[in-house]
């Protein structure tokens, strides 16, 4: 039997893979303390360069998103998904071989095509395994991998980098990726819109037309705006953080990627899982619940995430960054849940990589760079500090939008 017939085997490929995404994604992060020490154990850098490496990878990956979305639309979503592994895995085993700051910067930028022709089309396919009713849960299942897959990141990257240097590790997460590309070639393509209701006229083809079909749901504009946001902050706490306990706590690096890598493991998955049922199940009783309850998570993140960043104390600040993180992470799943669930299935593709780009371009391309720009001149703490109190406007926007959401819903339907 095919695995299409069977939509958790295709449900489980397509999540082990994300997990090998985030892993050779944040595998950088956890190496970033032996890339900046001087030669011969790294290159030598200053902040900004360590930052630049976050932030061109991203950079790349948002620009080619609409490219992949469109063509996504219109071909095959697992073939291009099973290039992206490819193409990714070789750019990360090529991340070792860098011998300076410039090649490091170009194999990172290659890393992001891969990753976007992965990463934009997936939700499109798991969209079409399951009805909109449970696509919530299914989603969460799918970006629990982002806690899993970063926080593997973390700790091979901290163990790996301090035991046999920092190009040893890119080589061990490089490897995998050239294996399973093949797993994904066992899958069959899903039916595209096959669990949503029929509609008169398909989606329009052209870039200019389906940018207005998208924004006349405008919960999807206050959706991507939301998480572009959301998107700035974790993406500059999850590159720097790891830096920011050995730096600023004097934690050695093993052990701060080791138990930062822990506590984003265990909660960024309860929270993912959690979020997924709690939005599904809220969402059958209250049309806009994914949005509230989202957005509710992000604002009560405040006072703990600034606790994580201030205190000095190891018994204040590791049970702080657990909690911040597990409500983050409540909302992953609610969210791309609302956004695929007021699509149209022959324009999801696209919905999904121009609010990739959009969270991307505007939100962690940026956030890296910046904050190692800032740490060159103030050190470390207030840039990271900023990004913990754009989490709850993250929350406000998304509450605003409500009513927005509820209106889409009931056009969707």
């Amino acid at each position: 039997m095919r695995a299409f017939h069977r939509p958790a085997v295709a449900l489980g490929v397509l999540t082990a893979l994300n997990v090998l995404n985030y892993l050779d994604r944040f595998m950088g992060a956890g190496l970033l303390p032996v890339i900046i020490a001087a030669p011969p154990v790294g290159l030598g850098l200053r902040d900004s360069q360590a930052g630049a490496l976050q932030s061109v990878f991203i950079i790349v990956f948002a620009l080619v998103s609409p490219l992949i979305g469109s063509l996504g639309d219109r071909h095959s979503r697992l073939r291009m998904a099973a290039a992206g592994v490819a193409i990714w895995s070789a750019a990360t085993f090529a991340s070792g071989l860098a011998g300076g700051f410039a090649t490091l910067l170009l194999a990172r930028a290659v890393v992001g095509i891969g990753e976007a022709s992965y990463g934009v089309v997936t939700p499109s396919i798991i969209s079409d395994l399951y009805p909109a009713e449970r696509r919530g849960r299914m989603l969460a299942i799918f970006y629990a991998a982002i806690p899993v897959g970063t926080a593997l990141g973390y700790m091979l990257g901290g163990q790996i980098g301090a035991d046999h240097g920092w190009r040893a590790a890119f080589f061990v997460a490089g490897a995998p990726g050239l294996l399973l590309t093949f797993a994904l070639l066992t899958l069959k393509e899903p039916q595209r819109g096959r669990f949503d209701p029929p509609r008169k006229e398909a989606a329009p083809l052209g870039l200019r037309h389906a940018a207005t079909a998208l924004a006349r749901r405008r919960s999807y504009l206050f959706n991507t705006g939301a998480q572009t946001l959301y998107t700035f902050a974790m993406g500059g706490l999850a590159t720097w953080m790891p830096t920011y306990f050995v730096r600023e706590r004097h934690i050695p690096l093993q052990q701060a990627t080791f138990i930062f890598g822990a506590l984003l493991v265990v909660a960024g998955f309860l929270g993912t899982i959690i979020g997924g049922q709690a939005g599904d199940r809220l969402a059958r009783r209250f049309p806009g619940a994914h949005f509230v309850f989202s957005g509710w998570a992000l604002i009560v993140s405040l006072p703990f995430s600034a606790m994580a960043v201030l205190s000095p104390q190891p018994a204040i600040f590791w049970p702080a960054m657990f909690v911040t993180l597990f409500l983050l992470f409540l909302n992953t799943g609610p969210l791309n849940a609302a956004m695929a669930n007021v699509l149209p299935a022959d324009l999801r593709a696209r919905g999904f990589a121009f609010y990739t780009l959009s969270i991307h371009l505007l939100g962690d391309a940026a956030s890296p760079l910046l904050i190692g720009v800032a740490s060159d001149k103030v050190g470390l703490q207030a840039p990271v500090l900023a990004c913990g109190v754009l989490l709850p406007i993250a929350g406000i926007v998304l509450l605003i939008g409500r009513r927005a959401l509820v209106a889409d819903l009931r056009s969707a339907s």
